[in-house]
């Protein structure tokens, strides 16, 4: 008969079984520390229709044309 649920204490006590096996016919076991992946930074776009470096001025705007 299949069985489709095992307690996790079941489960933990057959993994420790197939470890200690594993052990004894001179498998050994490695802890690898993970690498993590490089953060993203945020690029520009660059694309027609986008006004860059406008520094928070709406856009079509420009600079030049406050204060003065």
């Amino acid at each position: 008969m299949n069985e489709i649920y095992k307690s996790k204490s079941q489960l933990r006590e057959e993994t420790k079984d197939a470890v200690e096996a594993f052990l004894r016919a001179g498998g050994s076991i490695e802890v690898v520390k993970s690498r993590k992946a490089p953060k993203q930074k945020m690029r520009a776009k660059t694309s027609k229709g986008f006004a860059g470096g406008s520094s928070g001025f709406a856009q079509g705007y420009s600079k030049s044309n406050f204060g003065g």
